[in-house]
This record gives C-alpha cells, sequence and structure tokens, in this order.
C-alpha cells in the first residue's frame, strides 16, 4: 500500500507492460442455487481470501473484485522486474490453495465441487485512475486486458492458461503444455496458448540461459582467483564467507557459473539456496532451497511424499529422526 501511494503522482496515465490475470469461479451461478445466502457468502468470503493473499504474496495487485473472481495486475502500479513469472507463481499456488480447499470440501456433507479458471495475458496497458470527483478507481485498460480475460475464458475448469507473449518470457523457468491455436472473440487471427503445468526446479533466468548456450567468458581473472583461494581455505577448516556486489546485469551469476566449473574436478557436494524478489514474506526461504535440493523434494509435492523423503533423507545421513523431523517438516 505505502508503495502505491508512494507513486500514486506517477502513474497517472501510464503506459507500461503489465502482466494481467483473470480469475473466476467455475459454475458460480449453480453453485449459488444450491446453496444458502450466507453458505455463498461464507464460499466467497473464503475464495477472496485465497485469491487476494496469493496476488499480495507476489506483490501483485488486486485491480478488480467480479464477484466471482478477481483481476489482478503485476507490474502496475509497481514496477516489477519479473511480473510474469510472478503471475505464474501466484497463479500455481492459488490453484494449490483452491484444490487442499476443494479436498476438504470432499470431505464435508453436501459441499459444492470449486474449481477456478485462470488466464494469463502480458503486454502494454495505460493505467491510471477512472471516474469522476465522486468515485475514482485504479485501473488498467487497454486490449491486454481484454486478451487476458479471453485466456481466462478458454481455460478449463482447474487449468491456466496463457498466451505466448507470456509463454515466451517464461519459457524455462516452468513446464507448459501447448493447447494449439484457439480462435478469440475480437481478434482476426487465432492465438497460440499454453496451459501452466509447474515450475522447473527453481531454475533461475540464468539457469535458462546457460541451457542455451553463453558467451565466451572473458576477465574477471582476479575475482576468480581471489574465490579460489577462499575454497583452499576452507579445505583447510579455516570456513570462508563471500560477498559479491555490483549492479544487476554486470555478471555476478555468471562469475559464480564459472567458479564452479573451476570447482568441477574436486571432491565436494555445492549445496545452493537463493532469496527472491518476492520472498521477503517466505521464513528461510534460502534454506528451504538447499533442503530441496539435499532431499530432492520437487515444487508442489504432497505433504505425505516430503515427509517420506525427509525420514529417508535423515536415514541415510543416520541423523535421529524424532529430534530434527518436527523442525525440517515446520519449515516446509
Amino acid at each position: 500500500t505505502e508503495k502505491i501511494l508512494a507513486q500514486k503522482e506517477k502513474i497517472e496515465g501510464e503506459r507500461k507492460q503489465v502482466t494481467v490475470m483473470f480469475c473466476d469461479l467455475v459454475g458460480f451461478t449453480s453453485i449459488s442455487e444450491k446453496l444458502g445466502h450466507e453458505e455463498v457468502y461464507a464460499l466467497i468470503d473464503r475464495i477472496m481470501e485465497i485469491l487476494i493473499h496469493q496476488v499480495h504474496a507476489y506483490e501483485g495487485t488486486v485491480n478488480k473484485m467480479t464477484g466471482d473472481g478477481i483481476m489482478a495486475l503485476f507490474g502496475a502500479p509497481i514496477a516489477l522486474e519479473d511480473a510474469p513469472q510472478r503471475a505464474l507463481r501466484s497463479a500455481l499456488a492459488i490453484s494449490r490453495e483452491m484444490n487442499q480447499y476443494a479436498e476438504k470440501g470432499k470431505r464435508e456433507k453436501g459441499a459444492p465441487p470449486i474449481q477456478m479458471r485462470i488466464g494469463i495475458h502480458t503486454g502494454p496497458v495505460v493505467v491510471g485512475t477512472l471516474g469522476s470527483d465522486l468515485r475514482v478507481e485504479f485501473s488498467a485498460v487497454g486490449d491486454t486486458v481484454n486478451l487476458a480475460s479471453r485466456m481466462e475464458g478458454l481455460a478449463e475448469p482447474g487449468t491456466i492458461l496463457v498466451s505466448e507473449e507470456t509463454y515466451r518470457l517464461t519459457e524455462g523457468l516452468f513446464r507448459f503444455e501447448p493447447m494449439g491455436e484457439k480462435r478469440v472473440k475480437g481478434k482476426e487471427n487465432p492465438i497460440q496458448a499454453y496451459r501452466v503445468i509447474a515450475p522447473r526446479s527453481s531454475k533461475t533466468r540464468f539457469e535458462v540461459s546457460a541451457e542455451k548456450g553463453l558467451t565466451c567468458f572473458v576477465g574477471r581473472e582476479r575475482e576468480l582467483e581471489v574465490l579460489r583461494d577462499g575454497f583452499e581455505r576452507a579445505r583447510e577448516g579455516r570456513g570462508q564467507v563471500f560477498s559479491v556486489v555490483a549492479e544487476a546485469g554486470v555478471g555476478k551469476s555468471r562469475l559464480l557459473h564459472e567458479f564452479r566449473k573451476a570447482l568441477a574436478k574436486e571432491d565436494l557436494t555445492i549445496v545452493e539456496g537463493k532469496c527472491l524478489s518476492y520472498g521477503r514474506g517466505m521464513a528461510y526461504h534460502p534454506l528451504v532451497e538447499i533442503l530441496k535440493s539435499s532431499f530432492e523434494i520437487q515444487e508442489g509435492e504432497e505433504e505425505s511424499e516430503i515427509r517420506r523423503k525427509l525420514k529417508e533423507g535423515l536415514k541415510t545421513l543416520e541423523i535421529d529422526e524424532g529430534v530434527y523431523l518436527p523442525f525440517l517438516l515446520e519449515l516446509f
């Protein structure tokens, strides 16, 4: 809220690159007919709580509430470097929580089936305040918003559908299923659509670029030598900590990539955890990333499977399960 208010003067009629997400509850009309007014209110209240929480968790903004869904913006009014990634992670988190809520409902007699449709598109919009002095509303307008709404309408119940523009910006970071060309109302030509399956093992944009091939590494011999010297000290039992500080895009990730390559012949184990720009609300996130890698836990796995892998890992390491397992489960 503070960020939005601080930028209030800057967002009047501004053109921005934004990722727009529409979420809609499937079959709301038929659900409403089967439930009483109080039950419908309680259902929508809970669903809105899930939607709003997961949008805010990735620093998106809920722009509109549509009665049985929302329209959310990533990249406006708060500028975000990785808005498409955040939108997809938010959508996956919403799907995960909705599935858990639906499973809980199945165990309760008479609970209606709950499914969410989600559509996402990235493109330019004009953002600003619309309305008169009596009612002013921050909004985004343009063809991007319309196409995001169409993607939601084309999505099958319980799925996330994205446009080709969003797919190109997140390719390699998520697993997708091509859905072929789709006819969209108001568009002369069909558009390519993709269904989002899951994140790809916490990959970064640099790792995706590395898979496609990197340019020749030039310079940085002094920095590499400092890191190698630190490694030798650590191997002798003298622990070392290094901070690599520089402006965005000048090669911090590439330097560490080359350092790991230089250690390829050494008998060692490298563990890695990442801080995320949207992860300030995720306690111990880098540590959890290290544990996921060490215990081979995949994103979105069920609690029972996580428990099984942790138990097997602790047994292999000959670590007392009774002492440490409760704390590891709490982290997850």
